[in-house]
């Protein structure tokens, strides 16, 4: 298991502390490799998109993605979830489009004579925002309760129609399409074996150990799942991917691994832990996380407060191929304070990782322009141990 272990580390590219190279150029190929980076909207830490891409990308600002968005290097679009994406992948997002322009349902539903005025008004006067229409009178607003024209931008969006140039805190400015999009790139709608090649080729090179679900996660198109099927017989049989033998990854569903990432996974492993965002790609699949890591994760952000073991937005620790823990942080960003509310130990974690979490702490509270560590609570360890470990990882940083 140790192997699987560290080919999932390596391949989801926090395996070492540089994979990528710094600043800019090195989000750039970092959200190449892993394909996308999730958009949250949570910001107790920092933003998911950027978390991720900090977590592999030394040097890191907010600022950067937003350059590969002007760049048109990048895109905002859908993943599994709100993400963004390499230009390059631009042509594997239409079917999707296509399915929606068509009329395929979707929670962004809107009158298409609002469309069609939304659209004017942008092809006339350029990009604009939602906050540049106003609304009908006695509208009364609300996260659920958007106006007309809103809910049109989003439509749109989700039909490939409008794209987004820029966000400004985070709100979207949108554009049309054929203004945005590069000339270079390939608009050809692929075809269902095509896209689910894809598919797998992608899960080989992010994931490097995974399922045919973890390959077509939150992708809904008829037939992709005997698509992504045939795509990994195929692998199989052309030796790039190995199906996993191993007592806990047998069964149904069948595991596979990149035969590619075999030999690379003998690189070393940086043992510095890092406090990881709930969104990355190494933890989104909790199945997967528990069958390789042995690590039964929540995000509880969604739970009622009463039922939360570890906190609300608790960050998983990895440290080399091990989780030995999760920290619930906050950002006091006016008094540059991380806080830790409860950092909860795994059995994993050793009394030698108490300096090395102090490091992975440390870079957290860089990420978010923090000055100070302060430890709350400590569990997983008795009360003396446990006092002792909150008072060593608290201070200046």
């Amino acid at each position: 298991m140790d192997v699987l272990k560290r080919i999932a580390v390596h391949a989801g590219g926090v395996a070492r502390r540089t994979p990528f190279g710094r600043g800019r150029p090195g989000a750039a190929r970092a959200l190449e490799h892993l394909g996308h980076v999730q958009v949250d909207t949570i910001s107790v830490v920092a933003r998911a998109h950027d978390h991720i891409l900090a977590s592999r990308v030394p040097g890191y600002r907010s600022a950067h993605l937003q350059q590969l968005i002007a760049r048109r290097e990048a895109f905002e679009y859908w993943a599994h979830a709100a993400a963004f994406l390499p230009m390059t992948d631009f042509r594997h997002a239409l079917p999707r489009m296509q399915r929606l322009a068509a009329g395929g349902r979707h929670w962004a539903r809107a009158d298409r004579r609002e469309m069609e005025r939304v659209l004017d008004r942008i092809r006339a006067e350029g990009p604009l925002r939602a906050r540049d229409f106003a609304a009908p009178a006695g509208h009364r607003g609300g996260w659920w309760e958007w106006k007309p024209a809103k809910r049109a931008l989003e439509r749109l969006f989700q039909e490939g129609r409008l794209m987004v140039t820029a966000r400004e805190g985070f709100e979207k400015r949108f554009d049309l399409t054929e203004r945005v999009l590069p000339s270079w790139v390939d608009t050809r709608v692929p075809d269902l074996a095509e896209h689910a090649a894809w598919l797998v080729a992608r899960a080989r090179r992010h994931l490097g150990v995974f399922t045919a679900r973890h390959a077509r996660y939150q992708r809904h198109e008829t037939g992709l799942g005997k698509a992504v099927d045939r795509a990994l017989a195929d692998a199989v049989e052309a030796g790039e991917v190995l199906q996993v033998a191993h007592p806990k990854l047998t069964g149904n569903p069948r595991w596979f691994v990149d035969a590619d990432a075999i030999a690379a996974c003998g690189a070393p492993i940086s043992r510095r832990p890092q406090a990881l965002s709930p969104f990355d790609p190494l933890v989104i699949h909790r199945d997967r996380l528990g069958a390789l890591f042995e690590f039964d994760y929540q995000i509880e952000c969604y739970l009622p407060a009463g039922k939360r073991r570890f906190g609300y937005f608790s960050l998983p620790l990895l440290a080399g191929t091990r989780f030995i823990g999760r920290a619930d942080c906050k950002a006091e960003r006016k008094q540059r304070v991380l806080t830790c509310r409860h950092l909860a130990l795994e059995p994993a974690a050793a009394a030698s990782d108490v300096e090395a979490i102090r490091r992975g702490l440390v870079d957290l509270a860089h990420m978010n322009d923090c000055a100070q560590i302060d430890v709350i609570r400590v569990s997983g360890t008795d009360a003396r141990r446990a006092g002792q470990t909150a008072r060593k990882l608290s201070g200046p940083v």
